[in-house]
């Protein structure tokens, strides 16, 4: 129950309604935040050179994503220590130094030779696309630090169950970002209009969640190890910040590969696309780690939380697959952003294989909520390295065979390393789970 402005914990079990009080608005979060890249690739799929277009956004926000991956796990960071200390003075020192520094790593690709360097030497794309996508990088590179703003107040409000502000933050940056891509399309500008429509939206939710407020959750005693600081806050959030940059390295892995097809811009375009509207359909999973991060207090509430997280996974995965069959994926494609036929086939040839996306990534989530509730966060590290190996291991190999169809390649690659991701974590939950749950000395929540 609640008492003033601080949470209190109790009681024995999770019930059905209590899942979906807390869960519902992180859905609308995911499908809000998700809701970005379909409407960015409408948008962009509607310039002058929308292969060029979306080709040259989708390698700059690959990029971008990896240089800001380190900065979203500060979500979890916050929220963890909160529950477990109640003190967030280290983490938000730690946030300010990072996120000026990964802006500066950004504004070096944007505005020098670097950042030719990174797009042609290593990414391996050249002329047009390079020329859009270090433009989209003009607009991209303040993304940084407005990603570390937004990721320390969301774990704020996840720590004391204000999930709805995160929503209603969410759905301002979406509206903003789809009315600024729109008014754009009636300029000649290409990747760049991705950018500064991303970037205008993702001010508006950093500052909305910045001032919104939230309870102080209830913390068990501190020993001498929970308040040491910025040292134990390193070693606990380094495991954490290589997931999500291994993460977001992976759409420009592939990228790289699909650079090396016989027709990359339709590859990487098709590819762009695709991924966007998979990602879309199976937000309902993903915030399952914040389930099991804010949940999970014992072994009864483990039991509970991941039956009901199996079953959502299971309905978005079998709806994806409704979706894939060919009269329905055209009509979304088509009707979506209206790709003519270089595009079309490629990228509904992929479709199928997304839909196994919410199954293999709920599966993911949920447990690295666990892993990271209990402190535990080397597995989540362990398993990112493994998904980025078997994605490395199975490019060339499948590079021959399927790079006539860049699209369904690059899908096919995720869809693997996903697949050997979530093997890892299953037996590992089955090798780790029960002692991890032990550690988790609080009592569970008797109200969300």
């Amino acid at each position: 129950m609640r008492t003033g402005n601080v949470i209190a914990e109790g009681g024995t079990s999770i019930d059905s309604r209590t899942f979906v009080r807390f869960y519902l608005p992180l859905v609308a979060t995911s499908y809000l935040l998700t809701a970005t890249n379909p409407l960015l690739a409408a948008a962009l799929a509607r310039s002058s050179d929308p292969a060029t277009a979306l080709s040259g956004y989708g390698v700059a926000f690959s990029l971008i994503g990896v240089i800001y991956a380190p900065l979203l796990v500060i979500q979890q960071v916050t929220a963890q220590r909160l529950l477990s200390v109640g003190d967030i003075g280290p983490v938000r020192r730690f946030t300010t130094i990072v996120a000026v520094l990964l802006s500066g790593v950004a504004a070096l690709v944007a505005f020098t030779p670097v950042g030719v360097f990174v797009f042609e030497t290593i990414v391996g794309v050249h002329d047009r696309i390079l020329d859009e996508a270090l433009s989209a990088m003009t607009a991209l590179w303040a993304v940084p630090a407005l990603t570390g703003l937004r990721a320390l107040h969301q774990g704020r409000l996840v720590a004391g169950h204000r999930t709805q502000p995160i929503a209603a933050a969410t759905g301002v940056r979406t509206a903003v970002l789809a009315v600024v891509a729109f008014a754009l399309t009636t300029t000649p500008a290409g990747a760049w209009l991705g950018a500064v429509a991303f970037t205008a939206g993702l001010a508006a939710e950093a500052i909305l969640v910045a001032v919104s407020p939230a309870p102080t959750p209830v913390t068990p005693e501190r020993s001498e190890v929970e308040t040491e600081g910025e040292d134990r806050l390193l070693s606990f959030s380094t495991p954490l910040m290589l997931n999500v940059m291994l993460w977001w390295s992976t759409p420009l892995i592939i990228n790289s590969v699909l650079a090396r097809t016989p027709e990359p811009d339709c590859s990487i375009a098709a590819f762009t696309v695709v991924e966007a509207v998979a990602w879309f359909l199976t937000a309902p999973v993903g915030q399952l780690q914040h389930a099991a991060l804010a949940m999970v207090h014992s072994r009864d509430t483990h039991r509970q939380v991941r039956v009901f997280a199996a079953g959502l996974a299971t309905l978005v995965t079998l709806f994806l697959g409704i979706l894939a069959v060919p009269a329905i994926r055209e009509a979304i494609l088509w009707t979506g952003f209206r790709l003519d036929p270089s595009l079309l086939e490629p990228a509904g040839l992929a479709f199928p294989v997304v839909a196994l996306y919410p199954i293999l990534y709920g599966h993911r989530q949920f447990y690295q909520g666990l892993y990271v509730r209990a402190g535990c966060t080397g597995l989540v590290g362990r398993s990112a390295v493994l998904r980025i190996v078997v994605i490395l291991f199975s490019a060339p190999l499948l590079l021959g065979s399927m790079g006539e169809n860049g699209a369904r390649l690059g899908v096919t690659l995720q869809a693997l390393g996903l697949f050997a991701e979530a093997v890892f974590l299953e037996i590992m939950a089955r090798r780790e789970a029960l002692p991890l749950l032990e550690q988790l000395r609080v009592a569970e929540p008797a109200a969300l």
